[in-house]
Protein backbone atom coordinates (compact mmCIF):
# COMPACT_ATOMS: atom_id res chain seq x y z
CA UNK A 1 0.00 0.00 0.00
CA UNK A 2 1.22 3.58 -1.15
CA UNK A 3 0.57 5.79 1.83
CA UNK A 4 0.72 10.18 0.93
CA UNK A 5 1.32 12.85 3.35
CA UNK A 6 -2.37 14.11 4.39
CA UNK A 7 -3.87 16.14 1.88
CA UNK A 8 -3.31 19.72 2.49
CA UNK A 9 -6.56 21.55 0.38
CA UNK A 10 -3.74 23.67 -0.84
CA UNK A 11 -4.19 24.47 -4.99
CA UNK A 12 -2.92 21.88 -6.97
CA UNK A 13 0.50 22.57 -9.61
CA UNK A 14 0.25 25.43 -11.88
CA UNK A 15 -0.40 23.92 -15.15
CA UNK A 16 -3.74 21.75 -13.70
CA UNK A 17 -6.72 22.56 -15.02
CA UNK A 18 -8.87 24.54 -12.21
CA UNK A 19 -11.10 22.21 -10.11
CA UNK A 20 -13.78 24.97 -9.80
CA UNK A 21 -14.39 25.04 -14.20
CA UNK A 22 -14.47 21.03 -14.61
CA UNK A 23 -16.56 20.78 -11.95
CA UNK A 24 -18.62 22.97 -13.75
CA UNK A 25 -18.75 21.47 -16.88
CA UNK A 26 -19.14 18.25 -14.87
CA UNK A 27 -22.58 19.26 -13.43
CA UNK A 28 -24.03 20.78 -16.67
CA UNK A 29 -23.03 17.27 -18.57
CA UNK A 30 -24.91 15.24 -16.19
CA UNK A 31 -27.56 17.49 -15.94
CA UNK A 32 -27.82 16.97 -19.50
CA UNK A 33 -26.68 13.04 -19.73
CA UNK A 34 -29.07 12.70 -16.63
CA UNK A 35 -31.98 14.33 -18.66
CA UNK A 36 -31.81 12.78 -21.72
CA UNK A 37 -31.63 9.31 -20.54
CA UNK A 38 -34.60 9.62 -17.95
CA UNK A 39 -36.40 11.58 -20.22
CA UNK A 40 -36.28 9.39 -23.56
CA UNK A 41 -37.23 6.34 -22.41
CA UNK A 42 -40.61 7.81 -21.06
CA UNK A 43 -41.23 9.62 -24.34
CA UNK A 44 -40.52 6.43 -26.50
CA UNK A 45 -42.97 4.29 -24.49
CA UNK A 46 -45.59 6.83 -23.69
CA UNK A 47 -44.97 9.19 -27.25
CA UNK A 48 -44.40 6.64 -29.55
CA UNK A 49 -45.59 3.70 -28.12
CA UNK A 50 -42.47 1.39 -27.29
CA UNK A 51 -42.89 -1.95 -25.92
CA UNK A 52 -40.75 -2.97 -23.17
CA UNK A 53 -38.87 -5.05 -25.24
CA UNK A 54 -38.48 -2.41 -28.24
CA UNK A 55 -37.21 0.05 -25.45
CA UNK A 56 -34.32 -3.11 -24.19
CA UNK A 57 -33.24 -2.93 -27.68
CA UNK A 58 -32.62 0.66 -27.86
CA UNK A 59 -30.91 0.95 -24.00
CA UNK A 60 -28.66 -2.27 -25.35
CA UNK A 61 -27.65 -0.24 -28.75
CA UNK A 62 -27.21 3.03 -26.75
CA UNK A 63 -24.58 0.72 -24.17
CA UNK A 64 -22.72 -0.58 -27.14
CA UNK A 65 -22.33 2.63 -28.89
CA UNK A 66 -21.60 4.31 -25.76
CA UNK A 67 -18.97 2.03 -25.16
CA UNK A 68 -17.29 1.88 -28.52
CA UNK A 69 -17.29 5.51 -28.65
CA UNK A 70 -15.58 6.15 -25.24
CA UNK A 71 -12.96 3.73 -26.25
CA UNK A 72 -12.42 5.40 -29.53
CA UNK A 73 -12.16 9.15 -27.60
CA UNK A 74 -8.53 8.32 -26.42
CA UNK A 75 -8.07 8.11 -29.74
CA UNK A 76 -10.00 11.10 -31.07
CA UNK A 77 -7.22 13.05 -28.43
CA UNK A 78 -4.13 11.90 -29.82
CA UNK A 79 -2.76 14.19 -32.26
CA UNK A 80 -5.76 16.77 -31.46
CA UNK A 81 -6.44 19.79 -29.04
CA UNK A 82 -8.52 18.14 -26.25
CA UNK A 83 -10.55 21.11 -25.43
CA UNK A 84 -11.66 21.37 -28.74
CA UNK A 85 -12.80 17.62 -29.45
CA UNK A 86 -14.92 17.83 -26.04
CA UNK A 87 -16.02 21.38 -27.61
CA UNK A 88 -17.39 19.57 -31.02
CA UNK A 89 -18.55 16.57 -28.97
CA UNK A 90 -21.26 19.35 -27.02
CA UNK A 91 -22.30 20.51 -29.83
CA UNK A 92 -23.21 17.36 -31.39
CA UNK A 93 -25.09 16.45 -28.03
CA UNK A 94 -26.95 19.39 -28.13
CA UNK A 95 -27.86 19.05 -31.64
CA UNK A 96 -28.67 15.44 -31.01
CA UNK A 97 -30.97 16.29 -28.03
CA UNK A 98 -32.91 18.78 -30.24
CA UNK A 99 -33.64 16.25 -33.33
CA UNK A 100 -36.79 15.12 -31.18
CA UNK A 101 -38.60 18.45 -30.88
CA UNK A 102 -37.50 19.62 -34.33
CA UNK A 103 -38.98 16.06 -35.82
CA UNK A 104 -42.06 15.21 -33.39
CA UNK A 105 -42.98 12.03 -34.18
CA UNK A 106 -39.75 10.67 -36.17
CA UNK A 107 -39.10 7.75 -34.85
CA UNK A 108 -35.82 8.01 -37.15
CA UNK A 109 -34.93 11.03 -35.74
CA UNK A 110 -35.15 9.90 -32.10
CA UNK A 111 -33.29 6.64 -33.31
CA UNK A 112 -30.17 9.24 -34.25
CA UNK A 113 -30.53 11.54 -31.42
CA UNK A 114 -30.56 8.70 -28.80
CA UNK A 115 -27.26 6.89 -30.49
CA UNK A 116 -25.44 10.20 -31.20
CA UNK A 117 -25.96 11.67 -27.87
CA UNK A 118 -24.81 8.44 -26.24
CA UNK A 119 -21.39 8.67 -28.44
CA UNK A 120 -21.07 12.54 -28.14
CA UNK A 121 -21.58 11.80 -24.06
CA UNK A 122 -18.80 9.12 -24.17
CA UNK A 123 -16.75 11.20 -25.93
CA UNK A 124 -17.10 14.03 -23.53
CA UNK A 125 -16.52 12.33 -20.12
CA UNK A 126 -13.23 10.54 -20.48
CA UNK A 127 -11.57 14.59 -21.68
CA UNK A 128 -13.42 15.74 -18.85
CA UNK A 129 -11.56 13.20 -16.32
CA UNK A 130 -8.27 13.38 -17.66
CA UNK A 131 -8.60 17.66 -16.95
CA UNK A 132 -10.00 16.63 -13.60
CA UNK A 133 -6.93 13.84 -13.13
CA UNK A 134 -3.89 15.06 -14.99
CA UNK A 135 -1.13 16.84 -13.05
CA UNK A 136 -2.66 15.54 -9.81
CA UNK A 137 -1.22 12.61 -8.03
CA UNK A 138 -2.22 10.56 -4.60
CA UNK A 139 -4.16 12.36 -2.32
CA UNK A 140 -4.54 15.21 -4.15
CA UNK A 141 -6.31 13.35 -7.02
CA UNK A 142 -8.28 11.17 -4.59
CA UNK A 143 -10.01 14.45 -3.64
CA UNK A 144 -10.06 15.91 -6.84
CA UNK A 145 -12.17 12.39 -7.97
CA UNK A 146 -14.20 13.21 -4.70
CA UNK A 147 -15.21 16.21 -5.40
CA UNK A 148 -15.86 15.07 -8.90
CA UNK A 149 -18.38 12.39 -7.40
CA UNK A 150 -20.09 14.43 -5.33
CA UNK A 151 -20.84 16.38 -8.42
CA UNK A 152 -22.17 14.32 -10.75
CA UNK A 153 -24.32 12.56 -8.59
CA UNK A 154 -26.99 14.57 -7.67
CA UNK A 155 -26.66 16.49 -11.16
CA UNK A 156 -27.75 13.31 -12.59
CA UNK A 157 -30.76 12.74 -10.31
CA UNK A 158 -31.44 15.65 -10.34
CA UNK A 159 -33.52 15.22 -13.91
CA UNK A 160 -35.50 12.31 -11.88
CA UNK A 161 -37.21 15.60 -9.64
CA UNK A 162 -37.48 18.10 -12.99
CA UNK A 163 -39.20 15.60 -15.06
CA UNK A 164 -42.39 15.31 -13.26
CA UNK A 165 -42.79 19.22 -13.76
CA UNK A 166 -43.49 18.61 -17.86
CA UNK A 167 -46.69 16.48 -17.02
CA UNK A 168 -47.35 12.92 -17.28
CA UNK A 169 -47.66 12.59 -21.19
CA UNK A 170 -44.85 11.54 -23.97
CA UNK A 171 -45.18 15.08 -25.22
CA UNK A 172 -44.82 16.84 -22.14
CA UNK A 173 -41.63 14.64 -21.24
CA UNK A 174 -40.24 16.00 -24.60
CA UNK A 175 -39.41 18.71 -22.52
CA UNK A 176 -36.69 16.58 -21.11
CA UNK A 177 -34.64 17.48 -24.37
CA UNK A 178 -34.54 21.13 -23.68
CA UNK A 179 -32.93 20.88 -20.90
CA UNK A 180 -30.38 18.08 -22.08
CA UNK A 181 -29.41 20.84 -24.94
CA UNK A 182 -29.28 23.45 -22.91
CA UNK A 183 -27.33 21.90 -20.24
CA UNK A 184 -24.85 20.89 -22.60
CA UNK A 185 -24.75 23.88 -24.88
CA UNK A 186 -23.63 25.59 -21.20
CA UNK A 187 -21.34 22.88 -20.71
CA UNK A 188 -19.89 23.89 -24.32
CA UNK A 189 -19.46 27.30 -22.73
CA UNK A 190 -17.76 26.54 -19.86
CA UNK A 191 -15.51 24.29 -21.14
CA UNK A 192 -14.36 26.76 -23.34
CA UNK A 193 -12.42 28.60 -19.79
CA UNK A 194 -9.77 25.31 -19.81
CA UNK A 195 -6.69 24.99 -21.16
CA UNK A 196 -6.27 23.61 -24.34
CA UNK A 197 -4.89 20.51 -23.03
CA UNK A 198 -4.74 18.69 -19.55
CA UNK A 199 -1.60 19.35 -17.17
CA UNK A 200 1.35 17.32 -18.14
CA UNK A 201 1.85 14.26 -15.39
CA UNK A 202 5.09 14.78 -13.65
CA UNK A 203 6.53 11.31 -14.10
CA UNK A 204 8.14 10.84 -10.78
CA UNK A 205 5.27 12.53 -8.72
CA UNK A 206 3.19 9.91 -10.77
CA UNK A 207 5.07 6.57 -10.06
CA UNK A 208 5.55 7.75 -6.42
CA UNK A 209 1.72 7.81 -5.92
CA UNK A 210 0.80 4.24 -7.37
CA UNK A 211 1.07 1.19 -5.13
CA UNK A 212 2.50 -1.93 -6.37
CA UNK A 213 -0.76 -3.56 -6.43
CA UNK A 214 -2.44 -0.87 -7.94
CA UNK A 215 -2.40 -2.83 -11.37
CA UNK A 216 -3.65 -6.03 -9.99
CA UNK A 217 -6.57 -3.91 -7.89
CA UNK A 218 -7.13 -2.04 -11.24
CA UNK A 219 -8.25 -5.51 -13.02
CA UNK A 220 -10.18 -6.47 -10.24
CA UNK A 221 -12.30 -3.23 -10.17
CA UNK A 222 -12.19 -3.00 -13.59
CA UNK A 223 -14.60 -6.38 -13.66
CA UNK A 224 -16.86 -4.92 -10.74
CA UNK A 225 -17.39 -1.73 -12.56
CA UNK A 226 -19.81 -3.39 -15.96
CA UNK A 227 -21.18 -5.84 -13.58
CA UNK A 228 -22.52 -3.07 -11.07
CA UNK A 229 -23.93 -1.63 -13.87
CA UNK A 230 -25.71 -4.37 -15.27
CA UNK A 231 -26.98 -5.07 -11.58
CA UNK A 232 -28.59 -1.63 -12.17
CA UNK A 233 -29.99 -2.90 -15.44
CA UNK A 234 -31.07 -6.03 -13.94
CA UNK A 235 -33.04 -4.17 -10.93
CA UNK A 236 -34.65 -1.48 -13.19
CA UNK A 237 -37.60 -3.77 -14.35
CA UNK A 238 -38.05 -6.34 -11.32
CA UNK A 239 -38.36 -3.41 -8.86
CA UNK A 240 -41.41 -2.85 -8.91
CA UNK A 241 -42.90 -5.64 -8.64
CA UNK A 242 -40.52 -6.60 -5.71
CA UNK A 243 -41.66 -3.55 -3.85
CA UNK A 244 -45.52 -4.46 -4.83
CA UNK A 245 -44.73 -8.10 -2.91
CA UNK A 246 -44.32 -6.28 0.35
CA UNK A 247 -46.60 -3.64 0.23
CA UNK A 248 -45.19 -0.53 -0.72
CA UNK A 249 -47.69 1.65 -2.63
CA UNK A 250 -47.78 5.14 -3.77
CA UNK A 251 -44.07 6.05 -1.92
CA UNK A 252 -42.77 3.18 -4.30
CA UNK A 253 -40.60 5.50 -6.59
CA UNK A 254 -39.06 6.83 -3.47
CA UNK A 255 -38.41 3.40 -1.90
CA UNK A 256 -36.86 2.49 -5.07
CA UNK A 257 -34.32 5.76 -4.66
CA UNK A 258 -32.73 4.95 -1.89
CA UNK A 259 -29.75 3.30 -2.99
CA UNK A 260 -28.90 6.74 -4.46
CA UNK A 261 -28.41 7.70 -0.76
CA UNK A 262 -26.04 5.36 0.45
CA UNK A 263 -24.30 5.56 -3.05
CA UNK A 264 -23.67 9.26 -2.19
CA UNK A 265 -22.52 8.06 1.55
CA UNK A 266 -19.93 5.79 0.24
CA UNK A 267 -18.97 9.06 -1.98
CA UNK A 268 -18.48 11.21 0.70
CA UNK A 269 -17.20 8.90 2.90
CA UNK A 270 -14.54 7.82 0.61
CA UNK A 271 -13.17 11.89 -0.42
CA UNK A 272 -12.66 12.76 3.19
CA UNK A 273 -10.78 9.13 4.18
CA UNK A 274 -7.44 7.61 3.41
CA UNK A 275 -8.21 4.27 4.34
CA UNK A 276 -9.71 2.17 1.44
CA UNK A 277 -6.70 2.68 -1.56
CA UNK A 278 -4.54 0.25 -2.02
CA UNK A 279 -6.43 -1.95 0.33
CA UNK A 280 -8.09 -5.59 -1.19
CA UNK A 281 -10.36 -5.50 1.33
CA UNK A 282 -12.21 -2.22 -0.42
CA UNK A 283 -12.74 -4.85 -3.73
CA UNK A 284 -13.88 -7.58 -1.56
CA UNK A 285 -16.66 -4.92 0.44
CA UNK A 286 -18.10 -3.64 -2.98
CA UNK A 287 -17.95 -7.01 -4.35
CA UNK A 288 -19.80 -8.64 -1.25
CA UNK A 289 -21.81 -5.54 -1.31
CA UNK A 290 -22.88 -5.70 -4.58
CA UNK A 291 -24.01 -8.96 -4.43
CA UNK A 292 -25.47 -9.12 -0.88
CA UNK A 293 -27.36 -6.00 -2.32
CA UNK A 294 -28.69 -7.90 -5.10
CA UNK A 295 -29.38 -11.11 -3.12
CA UNK A 296 -31.47 -9.32 -0.37
CA UNK A 297 -33.78 -7.07 -2.57
CA UNK A 298 -34.74 -9.81 -4.73
CA UNK A 299 -35.17 -12.35 -1.65
CA UNK A 300 -36.82 -9.79 1.02
CA UNK A 301 -39.86 -11.15 2.68
CA UNK A 302 -40.61 -7.32 3.94
CA UNK A 303 -40.02 -3.66 3.01
CA UNK A 304 -37.27 -3.29 5.98
CA UNK A 305 -35.01 -6.44 4.30
CA UNK A 306 -35.76 -4.74 0.84
CA UNK A 307 -34.52 -1.42 1.81
CA UNK A 308 -31.21 -2.86 3.83
CA UNK A 309 -30.76 -4.50 0.44
CA UNK A 310 -31.09 -1.46 -1.59
CA UNK A 311 -28.81 0.28 1.17
CA UNK A 312 -25.87 -2.15 0.59
CA UNK A 313 -26.15 -2.12 -2.94
CA UNK A 314 -26.06 1.35 -3.05
CA UNK A 315 -22.67 1.27 -0.90
CA UNK A 316 -20.83 -1.01 -3.29
CA UNK A 317 -21.67 1.18 -6.40
CA UNK A 318 -20.22 3.99 -4.65
CA UNK A 319 -17.24 1.69 -3.82
CA UNK A 320 -17.02 0.40 -7.12
CA UNK A 321 -16.77 3.33 -8.91
CA UNK A 322 -14.73 5.56 -6.91
CA UNK A 323 -11.40 2.57 -7.02
CA UNK A 324 -12.25 2.16 -10.28
CA UNK A 325 -11.84 5.66 -11.43
CA UNK A 326 -9.26 6.61 -8.85
CA UNK A 327 -6.81 3.48 -9.89
CA UNK A 328 -7.78 3.87 -13.72
CA UNK A 329 -6.72 7.40 -13.33
CA UNK A 330 -3.39 6.93 -11.11
CA UNK A 331 -2.39 4.11 -13.52
CA UNK A 332 -3.30 5.69 -17.16
CA UNK A 333 -1.31 9.31 -15.34
CA UNK A 334 -4.55 11.47 -16.22
CA UNK A 335 -4.43 10.46 -19.73
CA UNK A 336 -7.47 11.22 -21.85
CA UNK A 337 -7.05 6.91 -22.63
CA UNK A 338 -7.21 6.16 -19.00
CA UNK A 339 -11.19 7.99 -19.05
CA UNK A 340 -11.93 6.10 -22.03
CA UNK A 341 -11.54 2.53 -20.83
CA UNK A 342 -12.95 3.66 -17.92
CA UNK A 343 -16.23 5.11 -19.24
CA UNK A 344 -16.11 1.83 -21.76
CA UNK A 345 -16.30 -0.66 -19.04
CA UNK A 346 -19.43 1.59 -18.08
CA UNK A 347 -20.84 1.42 -21.56
CA UNK A 348 -20.16 -2.65 -21.39
CA UNK A 349 -22.52 -2.96 -18.23
CA UNK A 350 -24.85 -0.33 -20.04
CA UNK A 351 -25.09 -2.67 -23.14
CA UNK A 352 -24.90 -6.19 -21.27
CA UNK A 353 -27.67 -5.02 -18.88
CA UNK A 354 -30.58 -5.26 -21.17
CA UNK A 355 -29.42 -7.25 -23.43
CA UNK A 356 -30.13 -9.88 -20.45
CA UNK A 357 -33.46 -8.76 -20.35
CA UNK A 358 -33.73 -9.35 -24.08
CA UNK A 359 -32.50 -12.84 -23.70
CA UNK A 360 -34.50 -13.30 -20.67
CA UNK A 361 -37.54 -12.84 -22.58
CA UNK A 362 -36.75 -14.11 -25.61
CA UNK A 363 -36.28 -17.94 -23.69
CA UNK A 364 -38.62 -17.35 -21.09
CA UNK A 365 -41.29 -15.16 -22.84
CA UNK A 366 -42.71 -12.15 -20.98
CA UNK A 367 -43.98 -13.96 -17.83
CA UNK A 368 -41.00 -15.48 -16.79
CA UNK A 369 -38.49 -13.54 -18.52
CA UNK A 370 -37.95 -10.91 -14.80
CA UNK A 371 -37.13 -14.46 -13.70
CA UNK A 372 -34.74 -15.35 -17.05
CA UNK A 373 -33.09 -11.96 -16.47
CA UNK A 374 -32.09 -12.64 -13.22
CA UNK A 375 -30.62 -16.39 -13.37
CA UNK A 376 -28.62 -14.85 -16.25
CA UNK A 377 -27.21 -11.94 -13.88
CA UNK A 378 -26.04 -14.49 -11.13
CA UNK A 379 -24.08 -16.06 -13.85
CA UNK A 380 -22.38 -12.55 -14.57
CA UNK A 381 -22.10 -12.61 -11.44
CA UNK A 382 -19.58 -16.17 -11.31
CA UNK A 383 -17.86 -14.87 -13.73
CA UNK A 384 -16.82 -11.12 -12.11
CA UNK A 385 -16.33 -12.59 -9.24
CA UNK A 386 -13.14 -15.25 -11.07
CA UNK A 387 -12.35 -11.94 -12.34
CA UNK A 388 -12.04 -10.20 -8.93
CA UNK A 389 -10.35 -12.97 -7.46
CA UNK A 390 -7.74 -13.84 -10.00
CA UNK A 391 -5.54 -10.61 -9.59
CA UNK A 392 -6.24 -10.88 -5.54
CA UNK A 393 -4.25 -14.19 -5.75
CA UNK A 394 -1.84 -13.11 -8.19
CA UNK A 395 -1.16 -9.92 -5.73
CA UNK A 396 -0.91 -12.71 -3.01
CA UNK A 397 1.83 -14.86 -5.32
CA UNK A 398 4.14 -11.62 -5.95
CA UNK A 399 4.28 -10.42 -2.22
CA UNK A 400 5.94 -14.06 -1.73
Amino acid sequence: MTTDPPFSGLPGPRDAAPLSVVLGVTVLGSVSSGTFWAGLFFVTAQRYGFSVFANLVLATVMGAVYALAARVAGRLAHGRVPRRVMSLALGIWTAAALLPLLFQGTVSALWIAALVGSAASATTFPIVESYLTAGRHGAEMRSAIGKFNLTWTPATALPLLLLPLFGPTGKGMLGSFAISAAASALALLAGRTLPLHPAPHEQEAAQAAVGSEYPALLRAASWLLPFSYVISATLAPVLPHRLAAVGVGASASFVAAIWMATRFGALLVMWRSNFWHGRWETVGAASAALVGGLALVLLASSLPILIAGLLVYGAGMGLTYYTSLYYSMAIGHGAVDAGANFEALIGVGYCLGPLLGIVGQEVAGPARGDAATVALTWLCAALAARGVVRPYLEARRSRR
